[in-house]
C-alpha cells in the first residue's frame, strides 16, 4: 500500500521525544524551574517558567535542531537496514528470545 501510493515509512521508537526539538528547549525550562524554585508559590514558578523560556536563545534552538536532524539521520539508517533485511526475504521478521 506505501509504495503503491509512492510514500515512505520511517519508523520511530516509542515514546521518541529526541525527534522533537521543542522537548529539548522543555528540558532547559524544567530545569530552570526545578534548580531555582524556592517558595514553590505559583506566581514565582511562573515568573521562573518565563525567564527559562528566554534562556533558550536562538543559538541553543539552531542546536537543538541540528541534534534532531541528526537523530533523524540515524533513524533513517536504522530503518534502511531492516527494510533491506525484510525486503531480502519477503518475509516478516520473527525473533525467537529464550
Amino acid at each position: 500500500m506505501v509504495k503503491t501510493n509512492n510514500k515512505i515509512v520511517l519508523r520511530l521508537p516509542p515514546y521518541h521525544c529526541e525527534l522533537n526539538a521543542i522537548e529539548l528547549a522543555w528540558a532547559i525550562v524544567k530545569k530552570h524551574v526545578k534548580d531555582n524554585n524556592k517558595t514553590f508559590k505559583l506566581q514565582d514558578i511562573k515568573h521562573l517558567l518565563i525567564e527559562g523560556v528566554n534562556k533558550v536563545s536562538p543559538d541553543m534552538w539552531k542546536n537543538f535542531v541540528v541534534h534532531v536532524i541528526k537523530e533523524e539521520e540515524k533513524a533513517w539508517s536504522l530503518d534502511n537496514v531492516v527494510e533491506d533485511h525484510m525486503s531480502a526475504e519477503n518475509q516478516p521478521c520473527v525473533l525467537t528470545i529464550g
